[in-house]
């Protein structure tokens, strides 16, 4: 039952990023117009961008936090062999690591292996790392007390791992990371108070803190670049250029989809064609560009009625648009299509060379297929919604005919979708 649950959330996930609004692509135009210098995007696309850092980012981070646990593991051969600690250093020090910095890489790598949320991510990262350099530092005060100069070096070392794969975003690591960096200076000058000549190895480490500093700025900045340019080029090849909606390739792909998992989890689903009925006549009346606006007022509308995470809509060519509707019944979708068409109609964009009406109207072939069976391919169904379309047509247009995928014959076909 899990792994299901599991499969309709990634359903519904591609659905919703394929049929992400048509303002989309203005934000990401207007996002890359207006810059992002501070790296912050505007709310919604700063969430896309959250969403798809921590994804891309958990294997690196994985990897970081394996890392960093196995030097800890190892840590008790290093010691012995190059340092030659007493037993009683040793043994505070494997409590430091052990019980201190250990546990907490351990549940880091657990949490990011379950793939919990961006922000949990990263706040996982984040106190993960302020720890370990906490760790370090007492580490270090436990060695010096042994005459032995721990690196403080490996504070910075921390910092640099982070940004190089920890994935946290830098509104983030940057302040948090200057800020241990400051408190290990002053613990160092005030608290440990070593040699003068170590104070080489704090500028070196603070140094080094700088140098990550401005790599993780530069580098988020040309990540955020490369993204918006990539989920651009992804929507606009996946948008119909007139009207927003899905383009037939991606409504297609969609339309797989949801039939898919429509098939998986035994819901009845709705296709409806719908078409902008006498539209030749339309645009030989009132010119293509009315023709256009028409279409894209119409497109509005059809997407207004299928805002749904797992409903799909698009263009399917001309003046004919595609939508589906999971999980409802026969009579609620017949209800949902007839509102729909009644909403266009409630436009009142006028079409005096209608034989229907003085305004724009659409009619509607809508198929319910109320036990969809992996043998009945979404070719037949769309086939089945036309052939409804047209009967409406035949009936006078501007209307809904409606008909149950099992009850009705199969087309013919040569192909499956």
């Amino acid at each position: 039952m899990p792994r299901h649950r599991d499969q309709a959330l990634r359903d519904a996930q591609q659905l919703e990023r394929s049929r992400a609004a048509p303002w989309t692509i203005g934000a990401i135009r207007r996002q890359l117009d207006y810059g992002f210098r501070w790296l912050r995007f505007e709310p919604a696309l700063e969430r896309e961008f959250e969403h798809d850092l921590n994804r891309s980012a958990r294997a690196n981070r994985i990897a970081l936090l394996a890392m960093a646990a196995l030097t800890i593991l190892l840590a008790p051969v290093f010691d012995t062999v190059v340092f030659d600690l007493p037993v009683a250093a040793n043994t505070k020090i494997r409590l430091v690591q052990y019980a201190g910095m250990l546990p907490v890489l351990v549940l880091a790598i657990v949490a990011c292996a379950r793939g919990v949320s961006a922000r949990l991510a990263e706040a996982i990262m984040t106190i993960q790392f302020v720890a370990i350099v906490a760790g370090l530092m007492g580490v270090r005060v436990l060695l010096m007390e042994q005459g032995v100069d721990f690196p403080v070096e490996f504070t910075a070392v921390g910092f640099v791992g982070i940004v190089a794969l920890g994935r946290v975003r830098s509104r983030i690591i940057i302040p948090v990371g200057v800020l241990t960096a400051l408190l290990v200076i002053a613990i160092e000058v005030w608290g440990i108070r070593p040699p003068h000549a170590a104070y080489y190895h704090l500028a070196a480490a603070g140094t080094l803190v700088l140098i990550a500093a401005y790599l993780q700025y530069t580098s988020e900045y040309s990540m955020r670049g490369a993204w918006l340019d990539q989920r651009l080029l992804e929507l606009v090849s996946r948008r119909d250029g007139l009207t927003g909606l899905l383009n037939r390739h991606a409504l297609e792909s969609s339309l797989t989809v949801a039939h898919a998992h429509a098939v998986r989890e035994g819901l009845g689903y709705g296709l409806a064609m719908i078409d902008i009925d006498q539209f030749g006549r339309y645009n030989n009346g009132y010119g293509h560009p009315a023709g256009d606006q028409t279409l894209r007022e119409v497109a509005q509308m059809v997407e207004s009625y299928a805002r749904r995470p797992l409903d799909v809509c698009g263009r399917y060519g001309g003046e004919e648009f595609t939508a589906l509707w999971i999980g409802e019944s026969g009579d609620r979708l017949e209800a949902h299509a007839e509102n729909l068409r009644a909403a266009v109609q409630a436009l009142h964009m006028e079409h005096k060379r209608s034989t229907v009406g003085p305004w724009v109207t659409v009619s509607v072939g809508l198929c319910y297929v109320s036990a969809p069976d992996e043998n009945d391919s979404l070719s037949a169904v769309l086939a089945t919604a036309d052939r409804l379309l047209y009967k409406a047509k035949r009936q006078g247009r501007n209307r809904v005919a409606t008909g149950s995928f099992e009850s009705l014959p199969r087309p013919a076909l040569t192909g499956n979708l």
